[in-house]
Protein backbone atom coordinates (compact mmCIF):
# COMPACT_ATOMS: atom_id res chain seq x y z
CA UNK A 1 0.00 0.00 0.00
CA UNK A 2 1.96 1.42 4.49
CA UNK A 3 6.14 0.15 -2.41
CA UNK A 4 7.33 -1.14 1.61
CA UNK A 5 6.48 2.76 1.16
CA UNK A 6 3.80 4.29 -0.17
CA UNK A 7 0.13 4.20 -0.61
CA UNK A 8 0.84 4.43 -4.20
CA UNK A 9 3.55 1.64 -3.94
CA UNK A 10 0.85 -0.50 -2.65
CA UNK A 11 -2.13 0.67 -4.94
CA UNK A 12 0.40 -0.49 -7.97
CA UNK A 13 0.58 -3.75 -7.05
CA UNK A 14 -2.55 -4.59 -6.97
CA UNK A 15 -3.02 -3.52 -10.56
CA UNK A 16 0.23 -5.42 -11.63
CA UNK A 17 -0.96 -8.71 -10.26
CA UNK A 18 -4.44 -9.09 -11.69
CA UNK A 19 -3.73 -8.87 -15.33
CA UNK A 20 -4.28 -7.47 -18.42
CA UNK A 21 -6.90 -8.73 -21.30
CA UNK A 22 -10.25 -7.89 -22.88
CA UNK A 23 -12.38 -10.31 -22.07
CA UNK A 24 -13.76 -8.93 -18.87
CA UNK A 25 -13.56 -4.75 -17.47
CA UNK A 26 -13.98 -4.21 -13.78
CA UNK A 27 -13.04 -1.90 -11.07
CA UNK A 28 -12.06 -1.75 -7.84
CA UNK A 29 -12.99 0.15 -5.38
CA UNK A 30 -11.79 0.59 -1.65
CA UNK A 31 -14.66 0.64 0.70
CA UNK A 32 -12.23 3.70 2.40
CA UNK A 33 -11.15 6.87 1.38
CA UNK A 34 -8.44 6.22 3.78
CA UNK A 35 -7.06 3.41 1.52
CA UNK A 36 -5.36 1.65 2.99
CA UNK A 37 -5.60 -0.22 6.80
CA UNK A 38 -4.41 -2.48 9.42
CA UNK A 39 -3.57 -6.45 8.51
CA UNK A 40 -5.94 -8.36 11.04
CA UNK A 41 -4.06 -11.57 10.35
CA UNK A 42 -0.38 -9.87 10.94
CA UNK A 43 -0.79 -8.21 14.53
CA UNK A 44 3.27 -8.38 14.90
CA UNK A 45 4.21 -6.65 11.78
CA UNK A 46 4.19 -2.62 11.81
CA UNK A 47 2.27 -0.57 10.21
CA UNK A 48 1.83 2.87 8.54
CA UNK A 49 3.05 4.79 11.11
CA UNK A 50 6.27 3.07 11.16
CA UNK A 51 6.72 3.47 7.45
CA UNK A 52 5.57 6.40 6.72
CA UNK A 53 4.24 10.18 7.90
CA UNK A 54 1.00 10.36 6.16
CA UNK A 55 -0.25 13.51 8.10
CA UNK A 56 0.39 15.56 4.49
CA UNK A 57 -1.29 12.72 2.42
CA UNK A 58 -4.45 14.26 1.18
CA UNK A 59 -7.84 11.65 0.20
CA UNK A 60 -10.95 12.73 -0.54
CA UNK A 61 -13.85 10.62 -2.38
CA UNK A 62 -15.57 11.63 -5.40
CA UNK A 63 -18.38 10.21 -8.16
CA UNK A 64 -15.23 10.37 -10.25
CA UNK A 65 -12.87 8.12 -7.85
CA UNK A 66 -10.55 9.03 -4.99
CA UNK A 67 -9.01 12.29 -5.11
CA UNK A 68 -5.26 12.61 -4.12
CA UNK A 69 -3.00 15.24 -3.30
CA UNK A 70 -0.13 16.46 -0.70
CA UNK A 71 3.14 14.90 0.08
CA UNK A 72 4.11 11.40 2.18
CA UNK A 73 7.66 11.30 3.93
CA UNK A 74 8.80 8.09 4.85
CA UNK A 75 10.61 7.25 8.13
CA UNK A 76 11.10 3.18 8.01
CA UNK A 77 13.72 2.53 9.93
CA UNK A 78 15.93 0.39 7.09
CA UNK A 79 18.90 1.14 5.39
CA UNK A 80 19.40 3.17 2.21
CA UNK A 81 21.51 0.21 0.37
CA UNK A 82 18.51 -2.35 0.91
CA UNK A 83 16.32 -4.13 -1.39
CA UNK A 84 13.14 -3.34 -1.28
CA UNK A 85 10.62 -6.13 -1.80
CA UNK A 86 7.06 -7.00 -1.64
CA UNK A 87 4.62 -10.01 -1.69
CA UNK A 88 0.80 -9.80 -2.11
CA UNK A 89 -1.96 -12.02 -1.77
CA UNK A 90 -5.48 -11.33 -2.85
CA UNK A 91 -8.11 -12.82 -0.89
CA UNK A 92 -12.01 -12.65 -1.26
CA UNK A 93 -14.52 -12.67 1.84
CA UNK A 94 -16.64 -16.04 1.38
CA UNK A 95 -19.35 -15.75 3.96
CA UNK A 96 -17.76 -14.68 7.33
CA UNK A 97 -14.34 -15.79 6.07
CA UNK A 98 -11.45 -14.36 4.10
CA UNK A 99 -10.33 -17.03 1.25
CA UNK A 100 -7.23 -16.91 -0.91
CA UNK A 101 -7.64 -16.35 -4.81
CA UNK A 102 -5.22 -17.58 -7.01
CA UNK A 103 -3.51 -14.32 -7.43
CA UNK A 104 -0.32 -14.04 -5.68
CA UNK A 105 2.46 -11.48 -6.64
CA UNK A 106 6.47 -10.82 -5.57
CA UNK A 107 8.31 -7.46 -6.28
CA UNK A 108 11.99 -8.48 -5.81
CA UNK A 109 13.19 -4.77 -5.69
CA UNK A 110 10.72 -1.88 -5.69
CA UNK A 111 12.94 0.96 -6.10
CA UNK A 112 14.18 -0.57 -9.30
CA UNK A 113 10.79 -0.31 -10.98
CA UNK A 114 9.52 2.59 -9.13
CA UNK A 115 9.30 4.83 -12.08
CA UNK A 116 9.38 1.93 -14.95
CA UNK A 117 6.67 3.50 -17.65
CA UNK A 118 6.29 -0.46 -19.02
CA UNK A 119 4.63 -1.56 -15.67
CA UNK A 120 0.81 -1.48 -15.67
CA UNK A 121 0.45 0.29 -12.39
CA UNK A 122 2.96 3.33 -13.82
CA UNK A 123 -0.11 5.38 -15.13
CA UNK A 124 -2.47 5.06 -11.64
CA UNK A 125 0.29 6.12 -9.23
CA UNK A 126 3.74 6.41 -9.71
CA UNK A 127 3.56 8.90 -12.50
CA UNK A 128 2.04 11.72 -10.35
CA UNK A 129 5.48 11.54 -8.29
CA UNK A 130 6.93 15.03 -9.72
CA UNK A 131 10.27 15.10 -7.43
CA UNK A 132 11.62 12.39 -9.41
CA UNK A 133 15.27 12.82 -9.27
CA UNK A 134 14.96 13.20 -5.00
CA UNK A 135 12.89 9.90 -5.11
CA UNK A 136 15.28 8.42 -7.73
CA UNK A 137 18.52 8.74 -5.56
CA UNK A 138 16.91 8.07 -2.41
CA UNK A 139 13.63 6.09 -2.94
CA UNK A 140 11.44 5.03 -0.18
CA UNK A 141 14.28 3.20 2.01
CA UNK A 142 15.91 6.17 2.78
CA UNK A 143 14.03 7.82 5.77
CA UNK A 144 13.20 11.47 5.43
CA UNK A 145 12.68 11.04 1.92
CA UNK A 146 9.23 12.92 0.86
CA UNK A 147 7.12 12.11 -2.26
CA UNK A 148 5.29 14.98 -3.65
CA UNK A 149 2.13 14.34 -5.19
CA UNK A 150 0.30 16.08 -7.83
CA UNK A 151 -3.28 16.00 -7.40
CA UNK A 152 -4.94 13.54 -9.19
CA UNK A 153 -8.05 11.09 -9.19
CA UNK A 154 -7.34 7.22 -8.42
CA UNK A 155 -10.09 5.03 -10.27
CA UNK A 156 -8.47 1.34 -10.89
CA UNK A 157 -10.04 -0.12 -13.81
CA UNK A 158 -8.59 -3.28 -15.29
CA UNK A 159 -9.29 -6.18 -17.58
CA UNK A 160 -8.04 -9.48 -17.20
CA UNK A 161 -8.17 -13.38 -18.40
CA UNK A 162 -8.36 -15.34 -15.58
CA UNK A 163 -11.80 -14.17 -14.03
CA UNK A 164 -11.84 -12.84 -10.50
CA UNK A 165 -15.58 -12.50 -9.22
CA UNK A 166 -17.08 -9.53 -7.76
CA UNK A 167 -17.37 -9.25 -4.67
CA UNK A 168 -15.20 -7.82 -1.26
CA UNK A 169 -11.69 -8.79 -1.79
CA UNK A 170 -8.65 -7.60 -0.02
CA UNK A 171 -4.99 -7.10 -1.23
CA UNK A 172 -2.76 -8.00 1.67
CA UNK A 173 0.96 -6.05 1.45
CA UNK A 174 4.33 -7.18 2.95
CA UNK A 175 7.09 -4.70 2.60
CA UNK A 176 10.62 -6.38 4.10
CA UNK A 177 13.75 -5.04 3.68
CA UNK A 178 16.86 -6.82 2.52
CA UNK A 179 20.55 -6.21 3.36
CA UNK A 180 23.52 -6.09 1.21
CA UNK A 181 24.04 -9.70 3.10
CA UNK A 182 21.00 -10.78 1.61
CA UNK A 183 19.56 -11.05 4.89
CA UNK A 184 15.79 -10.44 5.36
CA UNK A 185 15.44 -7.10 8.37
CA UNK A 186 13.36 -7.92 11.37
CA UNK A 187 11.29 -4.69 9.98
CA UNK A 188 8.59 -6.32 7.61
CA UNK A 189 5.45 -3.99 7.21
CA UNK A 190 1.77 -5.20 6.28
CA UNK A 191 -0.79 -2.77 5.13
CA UNK A 192 -4.33 -3.73 3.67
CA UNK A 193 -6.28 -2.93 0.66
CA UNK A 194 -10.20 -3.95 1.28
CA UNK A 195 -12.36 -2.79 -1.54
CA UNK A 196 -14.98 -4.36 -4.03
CA UNK A 197 -14.90 -5.62 -7.38
CA UNK A 198 -17.64 -4.34 -9.69
CA UNK A 199 -18.66 -4.83 -13.27
CA UNK A 200 -17.29 -1.11 -14.93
Amino acid sequence: MKCATSVLCTLLILCQIIGRSLELSHDFVPISEEILSKCEDKPEMGYLDEFADFSHFIRKRSSSGINISGNITTKWDVSPSDIVEVDVTILKLEGNKWKPTAFKGNVNDLCKSFYDKNTIYYPYTTQHVVNRKTVKEKCINTPGTTLLLEPFVLKISFSYAVPLSVGRHKAVLVFSAIDKAGVKRPRDTCLEIVGDIVNA
